[in-house]
This record gives structure tokens, C-alpha cells and sequence, in this order.
């Protein structure tokens, strides 16, 4: 009898212990997500939200993370990415058509199980669908509208099962969606600080600003970037003509076009008055010039009507390419990569006004690279 109660006194304390080893890993488990959750809250801008999301994440047992964000009106992408020179491994963006098609009737709380990576496998890469056995899918949701899912991704058949956990996820789900948002929300008002009031294209501040960054990002990638500079011919004529009002809207009608036949990436800029310039990083000078000639063809065709009047505007074209710079300095002996970027970005645009100054004096709506002494 009395080795009897021993043993169930044995069996007891292996249970307390065991629930109080549960307790504290619990405990610091809990401890880790605050810690987590208020530096994602915190998180000052896109590349540490993403670093926190995507990397940082993975310390609670998870292999692998993929973040696909919704860029509905074109705008995400840009705002999150396009001042960071890291790409990061794991985020895409989709489109609202293509989300309607994908993750528009997802639940509201996650989904968990191995079934998650044949729904969504499209999240993965091409040569890791079989190398995870179960998953979570979070989905990012402000409101009724999903704005992205994140798929947490593990090796443990036995990691994501069943329901276990969904009230954990779906609360990092939800800061997660709100973190996110907010991070927009602050790019935009930044953006607003570089763009100008008229055209809402960037000021001249992040022109110069992002010339020095991509000069930098194209040296190490020893890829090509081309600069352009476009002013409108004969604006002058246009204002005393037609008044001021009519002359600012062939420059938002300018801006306009130029945004048509570029990439997002690239940088559109009003550089002062009629004038604008164009960065087109990782861009040759003969894809450069085909573009420069789009630009220009695609304002001399659009006429502007004002008052039963057609107003016909043309725009000349400067332009000049990093490439050629490096070529020039190395002819002269100098080291290119040890040139200071913002000494080289004067150099690339004082070239390509130079450009502009002859297309001017050529003839007008027309575009000229500027050729560099040999």
C-alpha cells in the first residue's frame, strides 16, 4: 500500500514538473511575442518592419516566412521598397485583380496544415515546395479588406496542425496588418515632403538626393544609368499667350506622360520651371533613347484643347549615361570607383544639359546624347 502511494506521489510530482516546465516556456514564449510585438509596432520605417517580419521572425520555430503585400492602386511597391537597396527575400506584391483571384475568400482567422502549401504554393519558390511539411497562412486584413497573408513555413509535419494556436496567430496577424499599414501611411507623408505641389512629381531635394543612392547601387552592381533632361520649348510663349493656368497644365499633362513610359522604379522630377529630369537606373543609353524618343513623340502627338483652340507642345531632350563617364575618367587616367557619387551625378547632369542645350540649338523636339570627348 505504501509503495502504491509512493508511486502515485512520484507520478504527481513528474506532472507539476512537467506543467511547470510548460508554464515557463509558455511564459517566455509569451515574453519573446510582446517583445517581438512592440518592436514591430515601433519599427521606423519599410526595411525594419521587413527585417523584423522576414528574418527576425524565424526565432519562433519557424523555417521560413513569405509576406505577400496587396498593391492595389500601384503605389505599394514603390512606397516600401524604392529608397532601400536590399531586395527582400520573401516579399512579393500582387495586384487587386490578382488577389481577387487568389486570397479574396480567405477566412478571417488562419489557416493551418499541409494542405496551406498546395492552396498557396504559389507564394513559394520553384525549388522549395517540397521541402515543408506543414503551414500556417495569416491572413492581413484592415477592416473587411485583406491588404496581404504572410505563410509561416516549417519542416515539422507536426508544427502547424489543426487549430492549435490560432488565437496566437490571429492576434500577430492583426499587428501585424496594422504595423503594415501604418508604415504605408508614414511613407506617404514623407513622399508628400519630396514631391512638388503643381505636377506632384519629385522635387529637386530627392532628385539629388536618390542621383547619389543609384549612382552608388549601379557602381557596386557595375550596371549602366542614364540621366535625362527634358524642357518644354517655348514655354515662355505658352504663358504669355495663354496665362500661367493654361502653361501649368501642360506640365501636370507633361508629368503625366513621362510617368506613362517609365518604370516605378525610376525617378521623375521637376529640376525648376519648365524643366525636368529623369533617372533611369540600370538602363542602357540605347534603351534610354528609345524612351526619350517616346517621351517626346508622345507630347508633339497629344495636342491640348483650350477654348475650340488647339495647343500644339514639343519638348527637346538632353541626355547622358554613367557608362560614358567611366569611360571618359578611365581615358583620363582617374579612378572612376573612388569618385565621390555626388561629384559624379554633377558630372552625369551637367552632361546631359550640355545635351539639352544643343538639341535646343539644333532645331527644338528632338533628343540628343551627348557624345563624350575621346
Amino acid at each position: 500500500m505504501e509503495e502504491k502511494r509512493l508511486e502515485e506521489n512520484r507520478q504527481l510530482r513528474e506532472r507539476l514538473d512537467k506543467m511547470l516546465r510548460e508554464a515557463r516556456r509558455n511564459e517566455k514564449t509569451q515574453s519573446s511575442f510582446d517583445e517581438f510585438s512592440l518592436a514591430v509596432v515601433a519599427a521606423q520605417g519599410p526595411q525594419e518592419l521587413f527585417e523584423l517580419l522576414l528574418e527576425k521572425q524565424k526565432r519562433f520555430r519557424i523555417d521560413e516566412i513569405r509576406l505577400c503585400l496587396v498593391d492595389r492602386y500601384h503605389e505599394v511597391e514603390r512606397l516600401l521598397t524604392e529608397n532601400y537597396q536590399s531586395r527582400y527575400d520573401g516579399l512579393s506584391f500582387i495586384d487587386t485583380e490578382t488577389r481577387d483571384l487568389l486570397i479574396a475568400n480567405i477566412p478571417d482567422t488562419p489557416l493551418l496544415g499541409k494542405q496551406v502549401l498546395s492552396k498557396y504554393g504559389w507564394l513559394m519558390k520553384t525549388e522549395s515546395t517540397h521541402a515543408y511539411q506543414s503551414a500556417a497562412l495569416l491572413p492581413l486584413k484592415r477592416g473587411n479588406e485583406v491588404i496581404g497573408i504572410q505563410m509561416l513555413l516549417s519542416k515539422d509535419a507536426n508544427r502547424y496542425n489543426g487549430e492549435d494556436g490560432t488565437t496566437f496567430l490571429q492576434r500577430l496577424a492583426a499587428m501585424i496588418a496594422i504595423s503594415i499599414e501604418n508604415c504605408i501611411n508614414r511613407q506617404r507623408i514623407l513622399q508628400m515632403g519630396y514631391q512638388d505641389g503643381l505636377t506632384s512629381a519629385y522635387n529637386r531635394r530627392y532628385f539629388d538626393e536618390r542621383l547619389e543612392h543609384e549612382i552608388d547601387r549601379c557602381k557596386r552592381n557595375k550596371t549602366d544609368l542614364v540621366c535625362l533632361f527634358i524642357d518644354v520649348d517655348f514655354f515662355k510663349l505658352i504663358n504669355d499667350e495663354h496665362g500661367h493656368q493654361i502653361g501649368d497644365a501642360v506640365l501636370v499633362r507633361l508629368v503625366t506622360m513621362m510617368n506613362d513610359q517609365v518604370r516605378s522604379s525610376d525617378i521623375v522630377a521637376r529640376y525648376g520651371g519648365e524643366e525636368f529630369a529623369i533617372i533611369l537606373p540600370d538602363t542602357g543609353i540605347q534603351v534610354a533613347h528609345e524612351i526619350a524618343e517616346r517621351i517626346r513623340k508622345q507630347v508633339a502627338d497629344q495636342k491640348l484643347i483650350i477654348d475650340d483652340h488647339t495647343l500644339t507642345t514639343t519638348v527637346s531632350i538632353g541626355m547622358a549615361s554613367l557608362s560614358q563617364l567611366k569611360y571618359q575618367n578611365d581615358l583620363q587616367r582617374k579612378n572612376f570607383n573612388q569618385k565621390p557619387n555626388d561629384k559624379l551625378g554633377q558630372l552625369l547632369l551637367g552632361k546631359a544639359d550640355e545635351a539639352l542645350y544643343q538639341a535646343k540649338q539644333t532645331g527644338r523636339n528632338q533628343v540628343v546624347i551627348k557624345k563624350m570627348a575621346s
